[in-house]
């Protein structure tokens, strides 16, 4: 499983080492995010920092709960990340603390091929994908968000499943709303000082791998996922790279909703699944993953029973303010007072 995900990252770091434009000056950019949960579980709401220089990388985040139970076990919590790739180490601050840890950047390094390989028993298919539809239309609505003039765009993505063993039929309909504006002179700015850091990140992570090895090693992990062939999987790439293409300018707004619906045939281990008591022994990653498989449950037997309610899961990201100035070099040290812990 480890190989697997270290695979996975290398496929996906891959995308980053694609481009290659030279960064022309620091850049921040502060956005808004308010998610709905899984089904109203977990609904939570917050704002996030990220402030850039070569290649350094400063991020805050603070997040509320804001669900009826998740609102009175946690309360709001802050978080603050400084990646230096330069000097090859991740900062994470506790400001309520003045503390910190350090952890350095390991690049992924997979197994070498004369090193015997665990005995894997193959997972057996049960599910399998009946359908799959994505696609990207200009809706002609238009809408001045925090002063940017923007544009909008739907991208719709339907899939249809079947049980293999109770053929028992399900889909999941993923709509994202993505509202754009041109790209100015400061928001090109912006993203390529992203695009400089995200790149020297990709390169330290992926350092004893070469591109082409990332690439094909993407896709495998890809097929081994979804158990798709590798020519179904090239054409679902193709068609999602067409559609996306259509959608011009930077994005402001992103509005996900996603819906899951299906029989109410269901095998022995779901009803188990469903009976057991939420997990609260590791914390609020115990609760939100009990969470989870409950609303799943919720949603497919509400819709079998014809009820309407809100969407299984959604959230909204904007963008509040975008800028290209000179950020003060302090910003990517540890602040004075802290103590490594």
């Amino acid at each position: 499983m480890e190989r697997t995900w270290k695979i996975l990252g290398a496929g996906c770091l891959f995308l980053l080492l694609l481009t290659g434009a030279r960064a022309w000056g620091d850049a921040s950019v502060e956005t808004f995010f308010k998610t709905g949960g899984f089904k109203g579980m977990g609904a939570a709401e917050g704002m996030t920092t990220h402030r850039y220089q070569g290649e350094k990388k400063w991020e805050s985040g603070n997040l509320q709960f804001t669900g009826a139970i998740l609102s009175r076990l946690a309360g709001p919590s802050e978080t603050v990340t400084i990646t230096r790739v330069d000097q090859g180490v991740y900062w994470n601050l506790d400001p309520k603390n003045k503390t910190y840890t350090e952890t350095p950047i390991k690049p992924l390094k997979l197994e070498p091929e004369d090193k015997p390989k665990r005995e894997e028993k193959p997972e057996k298919q049960t599910t399998r994908i009946t359908k799959s539809e994505f696609s990207v239309k200009k809706t002609g609505a238009a809408e001045t968000i925090n002063g940017f003039s923007c544009e909008e765009y739907l991208v719709t993505w339907l899939l249809e499943f079947e049980d293999l063993e109770t053929k028992a039929k399900s889909r999941s309909t993923m709509q994202t709303n993505i509202w754009t504006t041109p790209e100015t002179a400061t928001i090109k700015k912006v993203q390529s000082e992203e695009q400089q850091f995200n790149q020297a990140l990709a390169k330290k992570l992926v350092s004893d791998i070469s591109m082409e090895d990332a690439r094909q090693m993407g896709l495998a992990a890809m097929m081994s996922m979804s158990r798709a062939s590798q020519e179904d999987i090239k054409k679902g790439l193709v068609q999602v790279k067409n559609e996306m293409a259509k959608i011009k300018g930077y994005p402001i707004r992103t509005v996900i909703s996603w819906n899951v619906e299906g029989d109410s045939r269901e095998g022995g281990a779901r009803k188990e699944a469903r009976e057991e008591p939420t997990d609260i022994s590791s914390g609020v990653g115990g609760i939100l993953s009990g969470l989870l498989g409950k609303a799943v449950q919720k949603k497919v037997e509400e819709k079998a029973a014809g009820g309407q309610g809100a969407p299984f899961f959604s959230s909204t990201t904007e963008v509040k303010s975008l800028n290209a100035d000179g950020v003060p070099a302090a910003n990517f040290e540890i602040p004075a007072g802290y103590v490594k812990k």
